[in-house]
C-alpha cells in the first residue's frame, strides 16, 4: 500500500537481553539444560523457586528437582526422551527443593536444535501451583465432607436413611450378581417412649448413641448399621444366611446396654422382590416380635405370600 515501507528494528537483543528479561520473570522458573539433562543456565525466578544458588547447581542433573520416587523409575530421563521425540513435553507434579520440601509444579520442557536440526539442549519452564493444588485438595475434601455429613445420621454417627437406601440398592444387585445370600434386619427399642418420659430426651439421646456403639462393635466390615428414624434401626447383612442373620441379630440385641431391651424382624431377600417388598417383610417381622411379648427376634419366611406367618426366635 503507499506510504508504508517495510519496518526494519531499531535494536536486536543480544545474550545478555535475553538474560535480563529472564531474571526479570521471579513467578517462572526458566531453566537451560544440555543435551544430557545437566543445568547449564537458569534465571532468578529458578533460584527462588528451587532453593539453590546458581552456583550450586550448574552442572547437576536436573533429576536433583525430582522426589526419589520418580527418580527412581527414571521419570526425568523419560521427559527429556519424550520432548527429545516431539519436540516437547508438558506434566504437573511433585518436585522437590533444596531443602527436601515437596511443591506441586507445572512443568514444560521443549527441545532446543541446532542449525542442522540436532537436539543441543532443553528449555525448561517450571510453574509452582502448590496454591491452586492445595485449593483443590481442599475443595475435594470439603466435597467429602459434604458427602459424608449428607450420608450420616447426626446424633448417633450411624448411616442415615439415605446412605441406607443406597446401600441397600447395591448390595442387593451385588448379591444378585454373585448369587449370593442377602438378609436384613430392623430393630426397634423396647418401650423407649416410657424411658425418654422417665429419664428425658438428653438421657434418651445418650442412650441412642450408646446403642449404635455398642452395636457397632458387633459387626462385621461390611455390614451397615443405620438409624432408620426415632429408635428403629436397619441393618444389612451381606453374605449372610437367614440362620446367621438371626443370631447376629440377637448377639446385638443381647448387647444393647443399660439392661434395656430391644425387639427386631429379619427378611432373607428372596432374589427377586423389590427392596420396598424386601423392607416390608422385615417390619412385620418386627411387629410380630413385639405382639409376641418383645424383646425377641422374628424371621419372615421366603414367601411371596401376603401376610404369610414369620417364626419367631426368643
Amino acid at each position: 500500500m503507499p506510504g508504508l515501507r517495510e519496518a526494519v528494528p531499531a535494536w536486536v537483543p543480544g545474550d545478555d537481553a535475553w538474560r535480563r528479561l529472564a531474571d526479570s520473570v521471579e513467578d517462572l522458573a526458566i531453566i537451560l539444560l544440555d543435551r544430557h539433562g545437566l543445568v547449564v543456565s537458569w534465571n532468578r525466578g529458578a533460584e527462588k523457586l528451587k532453593g539453590y544458588s546458581a552456583d550450586e547447581i550448574l552442572g547437576r542433573s536436573f533429576s536433583v528437582f525430582y522426589p526419589d520416587e520418580a527418580i527412581e523409575v527414571g521419570h526425568p530421563d523419560r521427559e527429556l526422551e519424550a520432548a527429545a521425540a516431539i519436540g516437547r513435553y508438558e506434566e504437573e507434579g511433585w518436585r522437590v527443593r533444596k531443602d527436601g520440601t515437596r511443591f506441586w509444579a507445572h512443568v514444560v520442557i521443549t527441545a532446543l536444535h541446532d542449525d542442522d536440526g540436532d537436539i543441543e539442549g532443553f528449555g525448561k519452564i517450571t510453574r509452582d501451583l502448590t496454591p491452586v493444588k492445595q485449593a483443590e485438595e481442599q475443595r475435594v475434601r470439603a466435597f467429602a465432607l459434604l458427602e459424608a455429613t449428607a450420608a450420616t445420621d447426626f446424633l448417633t454417627g450411624l448411616a442415615n436413611r439415605r446412605a441406607w437406601d443406597d446401600t441397600l440398592a447395591r448390595e442387593v444387585s451385588r448379591a444378585a450378581r454373585e448369587r449370593t445370600s442377602l438378609c436384613i434386619a430392623v430393630l426397634d427399642l423396647d418401650h423407649f417412649k416410657a424411658y425418654n418420659d422417665e429419664h428425658g430426651h438428653g438421657q434418651g439421646h445418650q442412650f441412642l448413641r450408646r446403642c449404635s456403639v455398642v452395636w457397632r462393635g458387633k459387626l462385621r466390615t461390611g455390614d451397615l448399621l443405620a438409624r432408620y428414624g426415632g429408635e428403629e434401626f436397619a441393618l444389612c447383612l451381606p453374605k449372610c444366611s437367614a440362620k446367621e442373620a438371626v443370631a447376629a441379630v440377637d448377639r446385638i440385641r443381647a448387647a444393647t446396654p443399660n439392661e434395656r431391651t430391644c425387639s427386631a424382624g429379619v427378611a432373607q431377600w428372596d432374589g427377586e422382590e423389590a427392596l420396598d417388598r424386601l423392607f416390608g417383610r422385615a417390619d412385620r417381622a418386627l411387629y410380630q416380635a413385639k405382639a409376641g411379648g418383645r424383646n425377641r427376634t422374628a424371621l419372615a419366611p421366603l414367601s411371596r405370600i401376603p401376610g404369610a406367618p414369620v417364626s419367631v426366635v426368643g
